[in-house]
C-alpha cells in the first residue's frame, strides 16, 4: 500500500511539472523546434551590395587579382526549424543554377499541400543572421519561382520559409547551396616597357566572355580621374586589343572598364601600368626599282640593290614622335643609324621625312614641303649642267624650310623659307654649328654646306 502511494504522489509530481511546459508551448506556436545559435530579428535588415572600390595606380607592377569575395561564413548561423502546428506543411527548394554576379539566381519548388497565393520567403545565411532576400505567392499546384541577383561574387546558404519571417514559419524547406561567379575584366601583364609607334597595345579579356560587350581603355590623369582613352567590342571569345597612344613617351595606369550595362553591372579590371619609351626603332628594308620610280633611272651612278631604304623614329615640330623614311646607300646605313639616334635624343625637330618619289622626284617640291630626304637621282638644282651629290645615296637634306640655300643661279630655295636667310634669330628645327645634327654628321666625316660661298644650311655630303 505504501507502494502505491509514494507511486501516486510521485506520478502526480511529474504532470504538475510538464503541464505548464505543454500550455506554453501551445500558447506560443511560433517557438521553432531547433533554437538558432544567434537568434535573428523578427525583420532581418537587408544587406545593401557596396560600389566596387577605386583602383589605384600601382607603383611599379600591377598589383595580382585577387578575389574580394564574401564566402559563406564558416559557421553559419543555425537553421530554425517549422513551427509545431506545421508537422503536416513541407516545402521544396530546388538546387539552383550557378549564375554571374548581377544575373539573378532563380530559386524555385513547391508546397506539399499544393496550395496556391501562400506567401513563401527567400532567406540568406550571412555571419550572425539570417538576411530576407526575395518573396513569392504560390501558384497553382503550390508552384513557387524567388530570383534574388547578388552584386557581388559568393557561395553562400539560403532557405525558404512558408509566411514572411523565418522565426516560426509555418514551413521551412531543406537549404540550399547558391552560387554567384565573379564577373570580370582581366588585362594582360603589360611589358616592362614599350618603344614608341611599335603598336602597343593593352589586351586582356572578359569572364564570361560577352561577345560584342564594349570595353573602355582610361587613363589615371591628374586629380585622380579616370580618363577615356579608346573603346572596342570584344571577340567571340571575350578578347579584347585596345590600341594605347604610343607616339609620345609616357608612363601611366590604365584599367579597362564595360560600357553599355547598368550601372550595378559595371566592371572594372585591376589598373596596370604601361610604359613607352621614345626610341629610334630603325629598321633596314632592301630596295627595288619600284620604290623609287621618280628618283631613279637607268643611267644612274646607284642601283637602287645598291640602296636601302630606313625607317626610324623622329620628334615632329608638334612635340610626338613620327616615323619617316630616307633612302640611302648601302654604306651609309650605319652612319645614318647613329646620327638620327643622337639626334631623337636630343629631341631636335624635324617637319617631315618621306621620300622624294612622293613630290615625284621634284627636289623644289620636297624642299618647299620642309621634307628632309637623301637619294635623288637628279641635276643639281639651279645647275642642270652638274649631277646632284644626292644622286649617290650619301648627301642629306634637313628641314628645307628652316634651312634654305641660295643656288648656283643666285635664288634661295624654297621660296617659303626667305625668313630663315637670317640666322642670327634662332627658331626650332634651325641649324647650327652646335646643333645635333650638325655635330653628329660632322662626326661622321660630313662636310655642311653652310660654310660654302653660296650657303646651303639644309646640305651635308661627305667630305
Amino acid at each position: 500500500m505504501a507502494k502505491r502511494v509514494l507511486t501516486t504522489v510521485v506520478a502526480a509530481a511529474l504532470i504538475a511539472v510538464l503541464i505548464p511546459t505543454a500550455a506554453g508551448a501551445a500558447e506560443d506556436p511560433s517557438t521553432p523546434s531547433t533554437t538558432p545559435s544567434t537568434t535573428p530579428t523578427a525583420n532581418p535588415p537587408t544587406v545593401e551590395p557596396v560600389d566596387p572600390p577605386t583602383v589605384e595606380p600601382p607603383t611599379a607592377e600591377p598589383p595580382a587579382a585577387t578575389e574580394p569575395v564574401p564566402s559563406a561564413p564558416s559557421k553559419p548561423v543555425q537553421t530554425p526549424g517549422p513551427s509545431a502546428a506545421a508537422a503536416a506543411v513541407t516545402i521544396s527548394l530546388d538546387q539552383p543554377a550557378t549564375a554571374w554576379e548581377d544575373r539573378p539566381l532563380t530559386f524555385t519548388g513547391k508546397l506539399s499541400s499544393g496550395a496556391a497565393n501562400t506567401n513563401v520567403t527567400l532567406w540568406q545565411a550571412l555571419p550572425g543572421a539570417w538576411v530576407l532576400r526575395g518573396s513569392a505567392q504560390t501558384t497553382a499546384g503550390g508552384a513557387y519561382r524567388i530570383t534574388y541577383t547578388s552584386t557581388y561574387a559568393m557561395r553562400t546558404t539560403f532557405i525558404v520559409a512558408v509566411g514572411p519571417k523565418i522565426v516560426g514559419a509555418a514551413a521551412l524547406s531543406p537549404t540550399r547551396i547558391a552560387t554567384a561567379l565573379d564577373r570580370k575584366i582581366i588585362i594582360n601583364k603589360p611589358a616592362a616597357s614599350y618603344i614608341t609607334l611599335t603598336g602597343v597595345a593593352v589586351t586582356g579579356y572578359l569572364t564570361p566572355s560577352e561577345p560584342g560587350r564594349e570595353v573602355v581603355l582610361q587613363d589615371l590623369v591628374s586629380g585622380g580621374k579616370w580618363r577615356w582613352l579608346t573603346s572596342v567590342k570584344v571577340d567571340a571569345k571575350g578578347n579584347f586589343r585596345l590600341p594605347f597612344p604610343d607616339n609620345f613617351p609616357s608612363n601611366r595606369a590604365v584599367r579597362v572598364v564595360s560600357r553599355g550595362v547598368p550601372a550595378t553591372a559595371v566592371e572594372v579590371s585591376l589598373a596596370a601600368r604601361v610604359i613607352v619609351k621614345a626610341g629610334l626603332n630603325a629598321k633596314v628594308y632592301a630596295v627595288a626599282a619600284s620604290m623609287v620610280p621618280k628618283t631613279y633611272r637607268s643611267g644612274c651612278p646607284v642601283a637602287p640593290s645598291s640602296l636601302r631604304l630606313i625607317t626610324l623614329n623622329y620628334w615632329g615640330f608638334d612635340g610626338l614622335i613620327h616615323k619617316g623614311e630616307l633612302i640611302v646607300r648601302d654604306a651609309a646605313v650605319q652612319k645614318m643609324i647613329s646620327v638620327w639616334t643622337a639626334t631623337l635624343n636630343a629631341h631636335f625637330p624635324i617637319r617631315r621625312m618621306v621620300r622624294v618619289d612622293v613630290f615625284g622626284g621634284s627636289d623644289t617640291q620636297s624642299m618647299a614641303a620642309d621634307n628632309t630626304s637623301v637619294f635623288n637621282c637628279r641635276q643639281v638644282t639651279g645647275n642642270p649642267y652638274a649631277l646632284s651629290p644626292h644622286s649617290y645615296g650619301y648627301a642629306i637634306d634637313i628641314n628645307t624650310v628652316e634651312n634654305p640655300y641660295l643656288a648656283a643661279n643666285n635664288v634661295w630655295y624654297p621660296s617659303n623659307g626667305l625668313s630663315y636667310r637670317n640666322r642670327s634669330w634662332s627658331r626650332p628645327g634651325m641649324l647650327f654649328t652646335g646643333s645635333t645634327p650638325t655635330k653628329a654628321l660632322v662626326g661622321q666625316g660630313y662636310f655642311w654646306g653652310a660654310n660654302w660661298s653660296k650657303p646651303d644650311y639644309q646640305h651635308f655630303q661627305p667630305k
